[in-house]
Order: structure tokens, then C-alpha cells, then sequence
């Protein structure tokens, strides 16, 4: 993949040229135990960074990873970019990927953070990653991923209403907060990120400009190491983490994943603790503290947030939660069923009469399950902070959570695998 680039008043505008072996479709595993082709439906994206900002004001190393993130399914054996990379970083995308970063600039030194660098960190005004921003140090950066949608009659569920509400809030505290517009993710049709780094791309192209050490999203455990549907994997392995955990270290930055070694059940606890409940909204179709009510995250988010508060949930409130269509989509597809363990989690705490809940309960086996790693933080995760802010990340989960005990993670590991779901 060739990759050309304009920019014009931090207006950066991208343009691919694919090579013969570059691939125009994948397929990739999708949340219903299938897969799906996903294609390159555009040759040409643009980022809006800072007015100032120029090509010069990120490293080059960074510059390929970054587009290495957003195009990452595309790329053959090779990405080729104007400005040469390290020989060093190329070596290692080499062995980890097998893939070459061209051309190789023999002079350039690997990228090395300024001792007074920040984190960054991917921000959607969701729980997850709301929790990520509580449990990381008051001056990390916040990025918000800005979809800038095409003019061209494309129909689209998103309203980023709650979401601007959410970075304003945040503001409004004196966290620093980035809206970056992109229309990165209309280049794959469907819609969507090419890899787990991909909305990452606007605190990669300004990690020189603004100074990280550090980048990271709020992906928990229950995605991070496939907890849930896939039984278990380590995170390194699964595309959470590959390659990308090796190749941001190549460029100093770090992975830093503060909430990848907890469940949404603890990231929904942490947020219930602090003030920013008042301002978090998992859904990204709703209006400002109105989810749509009418996706799988509203499904499980909302009947989540019930149980942790303690609040009934009536037959009438269960009816319109299952006559979610999305809903049944993901009921209805190979089990185990998508989050699964979450699923448990909150039918485990059901006592009513709710037949659709019965049957929830018993598919996720939430009437058998033990459940209480859920409420524990899976202290190996730690690898996915860097050392730098370890200590203190670690010291403020202990202050919500307790560490999973070997019984535990035992627990977390056999619960959720097809071979389980196959017993009996």
C-alpha cells in the first residue's frame, strides 16, 4: 500500500494507492461466531488536527503506525509512506508482522518520549472508557474520535449528542479533552474500525505535538482476553493486543490499558462511584441521557447498571428490553452467547417470574455460574500498563476491587469456553 498525504492548516488528508498484493476484502470473525467481508470502500480519508500542526511534528515511526492502525486489513507485504522509518522500527514491524515499512531512512533514530510526556487516552463518553479516564492520571489526554459523516445520503444510527455533552463535561472539570474530526471509518464498508488501535490514530499523529509516553482505550476484560464468548486468550494474542502491544512499544509509547483486566460489571462500579456518572452514557444512537433503547449495548448496559443499583426490574421494563431486535440477533447466534459472562452476571441476580429472563438466565447459565471474579481485577493485566503509572493505576483499582485469587481466575478461564457450553 502506497500512502500519499496532504495537509494544509492541520487539515491532513490521506490518500491510498494499492499494490497488487494488497488485499480489497477481508473476512474477519464477527460477534455472531460468523464471519463477515469487510472491503476498502474509499481510497481517501482526512484527520483535523491543530491548525499548526505539520508533518514535521510527528516522528516518522509514528506517522507508519498510525497508518498501519487505520488500514491495517489492507496492507499487503508492504506499506510505503513519503518519509523514511527507522531502521529499527522497520526490523521490527518486520518480525512481528511480516510485513515492511518503506523506505527505510538510515539516519533516523527510533522515537524516544520526552521524560515529561502524558498519557492519552481513546475517550467515547462511555462507561468503559470513562472509567479508564478515572483510574489514569488527571492529566491525560482525552480523545474523542469525531465521525465526520459523509454528505453523500448515508443513512447512519449515530448521534454523537450524549458523546459532545460528555467531553464538554469533562472540560467543564479541567480534564483536557481533543475532539478530533476523521472520517477514517467510512473507508471500510461496513463501517467501522480496521483494527483495535484505530481510534487511537489522532493521539498517535499528536504524540510528538502534545508529548505521550503512553496511549490506551478503554477495552475491558471481557473483550481483551475474549472472557465471555470465546472462552479465554491472552490479550497479546488476541487483536487487542497483536501486534499492537510490540509495535507501540517500538515507538515509546506503551500500551496502557487500565481497565483491560476488569469486567464491565467493576468499570460500571467505578463510574457509579464518581461524579462523572451524571454525564456517561454508553449508547451512541440516544440523545443526551436518553439511550435509544433499542441495541444490544442498551440491552446490557441498562439492565447492568439496574443491578448494581439495586433496582427492581419490572415485567413491563423486561418486555421492552426483549423486544429489542438487536437483542435477539445476539441471542440467537451460536452460543455462547456475546458477553455471556456480563449476561450471567446480571440474570444471576433475577428472582422474578419473566420467562425471556428465565431463559436468558438458563442459556448464560446464570442459575449455576459462580460469578464473583466479575466484582475482582485480573492483576496479570498490569503487563498492559506502563511502568511509569503502574503503581498508581494498581493502588486506585484496589481502592474499588480486590484481586482475583488462583480459585478465581480458574473460574474466569473454564466458565465461558465452547467445550462448557457443549457439557451435558
Amino acid at each position: 500500500m502506497i500512502i500519499n498525504y496532504t495537509c494544509q492548516n492541520g487539515r491532513l488528508v490521506f490518500e491510498l494507492i494499492s499494490e497488487e498484493d494488497d488485499p480489497q476484502t477481508e473476512r474477519i470473525f464477527t460477534i455472531f461466531k460468523t464471519t463477515t467481508q469487510v472491503e476498502l470502500a474509499s481510497n481517501k480519508f482526512e484527520i483535523h488536527l491543530p491548525s499548526d500542526w505539520t508533518i514535521e511534528s510527528v516522528h516518522p515511526d509514528v506517522l507508519a503506525l498510525a497508518m498501519m492502525a487505520a488500514i491495517y486489513p489492507f496492507i499487503g507485504s508492504t506499506i510505503r509512506l513519503p518519509l523514511g522509518v527507522s531502521k529499527s522500527f522497520h526490523n521490527i514491524v518486520k518480525r512481528v508482522t511480516q510485513k515492511q515499512v518503506l523506505p527505510i531512512n538510515e539516519n533516523l533514530s527510533p522515537r524516544k518520549a520526552s521524560a515529561h510526556a502524558v498519557p492519552a487516552l481513546t475517550y467515547s463518553g462511555g462507561v468503559d472508557s470513562t472509567a479508564a479516564a478515572i483510574l489514569l492520571p488527571e492529566n491525560t489526554h482525552l480523545f474523542y474520535f469525531d465521525r465526520m459523516i459523509p454528505s453523500d445520503g448515508m443513512r447512519t444510527l449515530l448521534n454523537q449528542e450524549a458523546a459532545y455533552y460528555a467531553c464538554d463535561s469533562m472540560s467543564a472539570i479541567g480534564r483536557t479533552v481533543h475532539k478530533i474530526k476523521t472520517d477514517m471509518q467510512y473507508i471500510r464498508k461496513p463501517v467501522g474500525f480496521n483494527s483495535y488501535l484505530a481510534d487511537a490514530v489522532p493521539a498517535l499523529l499528536l504524540a510528538d505535538y502534545y508529548g505521550f509516553d503512553t496511549v490506551g482505550h478503554g477495552q475491558t476484560l471481557d473483550i481483551g482476553y475474549q472472557v465471555g464468548h470465546l472462552g479465554f486468550k491472552d490479550c497479546k494474542e488476541t487483536k487487542v493486543g497483536n501486534p499492537w502491544f510490540r509495535l507501540l512499544q517500538a515507538v515509546d509509547l506503551t500500551y496502557t490499558l487500565p481497565i483491560i483486566g476488569l469486567s464491565e460489571v467493576t468499570t460500571t462500579q467505578i463510574v457509579n462511584q464518581s461524579p462523572f456518572r451524571e454525564f456517561t452514557q454508553a449508547c451512541s444512537r440516544g440523545k443526551v441521557k436518553q439511550p435509544c433503547m433499542n441495541c444490544f449495548k442498551c440491552f446490557r448496559k441498562s439492565l447492568l447498571e439496574k443491578v448494581m443499583m439495586n433496582h427492581p426490574l419490572t415485567d413491563r421494563y423486561l418486555d421492552q428490553l426483549f423486544s429489542i431486535k438487536d437483542a435477539q440477533n445476539y441471542f440467537n447466534a451460536p452460543p455462547p452467547i456475546y458477553f455471556s459472562n456480563i449476561l450471567a452476571y446480571i440474570t444471576s441476580h433475577y428472582n422474578g417470574h419473566h420467562q425471556e429472563m428465565l431463559s436468558l438466565k438458563k442459556k448464560t447459565r446464570g442459575d449455576v455460574l459462580q460469578i464473583d471474579w466479575m466484582n475482582k481485577w485480573y492483576s496479570k493485566s498490569q503487563e498492559f500498563i506502563a511502568p511509569k503509572y503502574r503503581n498508581d493505576i494498581k493502588n486506585k483499582i484496589l481502592k474499588y476491587v480486590d484481586s482475583m485469587n488462583a480459585e478465581d481466575i480458574q473460574t474466569m478461564k473454564q466458565s465461558f469456553s465452547e467445550a462448557y457450553f457443549k457439557q451435558g
